[in-house]
């Protein structure tokens, strides 16, 4: 007779999607599970039973009696990026009307006719050019209509009819590909944008650099640049602030860096994401790990992540998540799962930047995001899990970077630790420009430099911190940027 034998550690696959409602696990579907996890996740059932030590005519104890009960998720994926971003028929769609529905629940109606068939609730809608700013963002999609032509997404920043929009609004909106761990970095306390792009010629007198003010001469849109841009590049990448990017504009022109480009021949498209560390409004996020046959599920769940790099091999990054036990039982691996088959982008050519212009001789980066994690233990939480949900109650991002140690005449790694001095970092994955992954840190503050030693090399173990300006009150310590074709 056969067997079906041991539980395997490979068949098995990690989904999640960012909750509607707190205190309401999301039923997840083939959709939830695209995210291609690395071999070797772990998950551990946080139960602990209180011993009850009761006086009798025995020296053992009476056993124990049930407490919290939560599941810590950890896993691992690959740093990467969908080989195409635009999902058919969903890229500028023009709307019609912005209304508000019931709480923070607001309803995308569009013009025309476009198809739908394939958005499904967990994607998201990027908006931009409407009247009202509060109408433009990134959003959650939480109801499709495919016959009507309308889309209920989640904005925080809505609450009332207030900045509703009749037809026919001036508002553009996207609905692109997700990142295959979306879900994820939301639920560490981050806010995931679609990032616009327009396709633009000769750069001179550039390049253009991150967070500088962008400024269309003949539109007067103005634009903050994402990724840099230097002659030869094919696009500026940024994030909309005022008006709109045209083809009449014969100079786009960056506020810092003085540097200027023509608009080439198309208008402004979101086309791949940004990401930022965010305090307010932060989602939890229903987690399942399925393995071979069994499952163990959490809801209401957050975490934090650390991105490692290495030269010449692909990044990575691990996730961390705590949250109540929503169920651990036997169930089949979720079936007809469509993943992607990208290869990752490399570490090579990889402009690593501190200061701006010193380029140091490095081996590996380590971007750890530093979220502290609680559970909330509630004596009211429905079900027997005792706890509320979990809530990243502070941040400390912080970089670890190996390189080697250079003259301070050629960059003084002692004297900017010593001084507090602050300085930038940024880093691209991926030589294609039709895939890369950026990294940000513009207030680095050195923190620890440790001496090693590669073989008879002399290195530094550069621990610095991701601190943000402190004359601004914006989410500004750090900010990641995802480019795909």
């Amino acid at each position: 007779m056969g067997t079906c034998g041991p539980q395997l550690i490979r068949k098995a696959q990690i989904g999640g999607r960012v909750q509607d409602v707190e205190g309401t696990a999301e039923v997840l579907t083939a959709d939830d599970f695209k995210t291609r996890m690395i071999v070797g996740a772990t998950v551990e059932y946080n139960a602990p039973r209180e011993k009850r030590d009761i006086a009798r005519a025995t020296l053992t104890n009476l056993g124990g009696i049930e407490g919290t009960k939560a599941n810590n998720h950890t896993f691992s994926a690959e740093i990467n990026t969908p080989d195409a971003f635009n999902i058919a028929a969903t890229a500028g769609l023009d709307v019609d009307t912005i209304a508000w529905q019931s709480g923070n629940t607001i309803r995308y109606t569009f013009n025309s006719t476009p198809t739908l068939t394939g958005v499904v609730d967990g994607d998201y809608l990027t908006v931009n050019y409407a009247t009202n700013a509060s109408n433009n963002g990134t959003f959650k999609i939480t109801a499709v209509n495919s016959g009507s032509y309308y889309v209920d997404v989640t904005n925080y920043d809505r609450s009332d009819a207030t900045d509703d929009e009749a037809s026919d609004s001036p508002a553009v909106a996207d609905i692109q590909e997700n990142l295959e761990y979306q879900w994820a970095l939301n639920g560490c306390g981050c806010k995931v944008y679609g990032m616009s792009r327009i396709a633009i010629g000769t750069v001179t007198s550039g390049p253009f650099t991150h967070g500088e003010t962008l400024t269309g001469d003949v539109s007067g849109a103005t634009a903050r640049c994402i990724v840099p841009a230097a002659n030869g590049d094919s696009y500026l990448y940024f994030e909309v602030l005022t008006g709109a990017f045209t083809t009449s504009d014969t100079a786009i022109t960056g506020g810092t860096s003085s540097a200027s480009a023509a608009v080439s021949s198309a208008s402004p498209e979101v086309h791949g994401y940004y990401v930022q560390p965010i305090s307010t409004c932060q989602d939890v996020v229903t987690i399942e790990y399925q393995e071979d046959g069994y499952a163990w599920s959490a809801r209401d769940a957050m975490g934090s992540a650390t991105l490692t790099f290495e030269a010449n091999k692909q990044g990575f990054i691990e996730f961390a998540f705590q949250g109540p036990r929503e169920t651990n039982g036997d169930k089949a691996l979720t079936a007809s799962v469509t993943r992607g088959n990208e290869d990752p982008p490399i570490m090579k050519d990889a402009n690593l930047t501190l200061g701006g212009t010193f380029e140091p001789v490095f081996s590996s980066v380590t971007i750890d995001l530093g979220n502290a994690v609680a559970l909330r233990e509630n004596g009211n939480a429905s079900g027997d899990t005792g706890i509320e949900g979990a809530r990243i109650t502070g941040r400390d991002p912080m970089v670890t970077l190996s390189c080697e140690h250079e003259l301070a005449a050629t960059f003084d790694f002692f004297g900017t630790l010593d001084a507090g001095t602050k300085t930038a970092l940024e880093f691209r994955v991926g030589s294609a420009v039709t895939k890369r992954f950026w990294f940000f840190a513009d207030e680095l503050e050195f923190d620890a430099l440790p001496l090693g030693d590669n073989e008879g090399i002399r290195t530094l173990e550069l621990s610095a911190r991701c601190t943000g300006d402190a004359t601004s009150s914006g989410e500004d310590e750090w900010e990641m940027a995802f480019i795909g074709d």
